[in-house]
């Protein structure tokens, strides 16, 4: 019988490679242990930033505040109708995976592109933010697109008259902090609340831009935008702009007429 010599070259690539094995084993393991900490961890930050707009202070856990006040729905964003038989998914309904999917997306005509998306998922996850008593006080949407550096991801909540921001944060960009990145500044999301989505005539109003009007017909849709971050503002008004004036009209068309909050 041959002895294996493990200072020969077969034997020492033998032990690299065992060695090897062993080490992806154990990484595979750990990522495979560690998947439900991951999942809980993004659960957590996505319950943050659906408070932060919903209105209510955490009282106790964010997730305990979170049950007793948010609850989530699918939107068929074509329809503008719910999908209560699909209210299981749509806590945590990954849109950004299903925009990708061609049998769950909606491929965006080049020239309506504003926010610079391509495609989004036809069902989107809509939150209704509920008071002590059960009525619903405020419906947060999420939003995205591009900006200057990176693709923003945040939310918007709308009152229950389906016109009015109360809200706006963002959970995910990759723009300069100090620049593009005050966006998550709380003074300029604060310019956000109260503005109104659509004029009297039914078109959409909301803008960011320099030189805001505050004290004429604008002053009610329009918020002033970032000193020294052209670039940025205009990627999250086009994403603002596309989501609210699009995606998101047929909705909040039903929910102005009151044929969601029944």
């Amino acid at each position: 019988m041959l002895k294996f010599n493990k200072d020969s070259v077969v034997g020492t690539f033998t032990v690299i490679l065992g060695f090897c094995l062993v080490c992806s084993v154990l990484v595979s393991s750990a990522v495979v242990a560690l998947d439900p900490f991951k999942a809980a961890a993004v659960a957590n930050d996505r319950q943050v930033s659906i408070l932060r707009v919903s209105g209510y202070e955490v009282q106790g856990t964010v997730a305990q505040t979170y049950e007793a006040h948010i609850q989530a729905q699918l939107l068929d964003t074509e329809t503008g109708k719910l999908v209560p038989e699909m209210q299981a998914e749509a806590d945590g309904y990954n849109f950004v995976s299903q925009a990708k999917n061609p049998q769950a997306n909606v491929v965006i005509p080049s020239e309506e592109d504003i926010a610079g998306i391509r495609m989004h998922s036809k069902l989107m996850p809509v939150y209704f933010a509920h008071d002590e008593e059960g009525n619903v006080s405020r419906v947060i949407l999420p939003f995205y697109g591009a900006a200057l550096w990176s693709t923003a991801y945040g939310y918007v909540a709308v009152a229950t008259d389906g016109n009015t921001i109360k809200g706006v944060t963002f959970y995910q960009h990759g723009e300069t902090p100090g620049l593009g990145g005050e966006i998550d500044n709380p003074r300029w999301q604060a310019l956000w609340v109260d503005k109104k989505i659509e004029n009297p005539e039914g078109q959409l109003a909301f803008n960011i831009l320099k030189g805001a009007d505050h004290e004429g017909d604008g002053k009610d849709y329009e918020v002033d935008a970032l000193s020294g971050a052209t670039l940025t503002t205009n990627g999250i008004r086009h994403a603002a702009q596309y989501w609210l004036g699009t995606v998101y009209k047929p909705f909040l068309d039903q929910l102005r007429k009151g044929e969601i909050l029944k």
